[in-house]
């Protein structure tokens, strides 16, 4: 996902506070009814689009700094365009004020709309679950890291798959489990695990946050699979995903927490700082 340059007639327009919509007094637009021409979109802010629908919920701060190479007046006029057209919700937590943002329906719609042919990138709408937004925006960062390194060894992304997709594709298969004589029940339990090219750690299945789907500088399709810890993991929880053979990063200020909290230096060594 290339960064956008500065258009420098955007670098002048002023900081105006985000404020956040009203959900029940925001417009419903049926796309499919008007012309798409009634809504002018740079592909800049198609770009921004696809961000935020990727992760499903990202940084204003964040997306400024990678988007916009660090132009927060040239990233907050976008997003406010977006919103005012109704295809992008904000949201500002406090006491923090940070300002996350997240795709409407009709945002949505629109980048499946755009989509191209073989494009299998899957598009998120709406916020889930407030008391994560830090730990879900940060996935982007989280990306950003991981797909610099993939870039400077010379591969390519192709694909960004979040837990979600994975959740979706695996909870039906091992919810029928339950009808499966006990005998097949660990043999069936493999075979999803390795048709999703995960690992079945002491009966489950551990999925990552993130997975990044590339291709090699030798035109090899591979996958890295990536999780974001926090300073409220247990070390079940994070030895899990160690021996699942995920990368385990943490954000700069959870590092030194987590830990403590772990209390396991074999176990905690290999943590990146995010």
């Amino acid at each position: 996902m290339a960064r956008d340059r500065d258009d420098q007639r955007e670098v002048q327009q002023p900081q105006i506070p985000f404020k956040d919509p009203v959900e029940r007094h925001e417009p419903q637009r049926e796309l499919d009814r008007e012309p798409m021409e009634r809504y002018p979109i740079r592909e800049s802010e198609m770009r921004t689009l696809a961000d935020i629908g990727t992760f499903r919920t990202l940084s204003v701060d964040d997306l400024a700094k990678q988007r916009y190479t660090g132009n927060h007046a040239h990233a907050q006029a976008e997003v406010r365009n977006l919103v005012r057209q109704g295809f992008v919700r904000i949201r500002t937590k406090h006491p923090s004020k940070a300002v996350y943002a997240a795709l409407t329906r009709e945002g949505k719609e629109l980048l499946n709309r755009r989509k191209t042919h073989g494009d299998q990138q899957t598009y998120y709408a709406h916020f889930v679950k407030p008391r994560e937004l830090r730990h879900d925006a940060a996935i982007y960062r989280l990306y950003q890291e991981v797909a610099g390194r993939i870039a400077r060894e010379g591969g390519t992304v192709r694909r960004v798959v979040l837990d979600f997709e994975l959740k979706r594709s695996i909870n039906p298969r091992l919810s029928k489990l339950n009808s499966v004589p006990e005998s097949q029940r660990e043999q069936q339990r493999q075979q999803i695990a390795e048709d999703h090219g995960l690992t079945v750690v002491d009966g489950k299945i551990p999925l990552p946050d993130l997975r990044i789907e590339y291709e090699t500088a030798e035109r090899e399709q591979t996958k890295v699979d990536v999780e974001l810890a926090t300073s409220d993991y247990h070390r079940d929880s994070l030895a899990a995903k160690a021996r699942a053979g995920f990368s385990i990063y943490a954000l700069r200020e959870d590092v030194g927490p987590l830990r403590r909290a772990i209390d396991d230096p074999e176990l905690t060594k290999d943590i990146l700082s995010l």
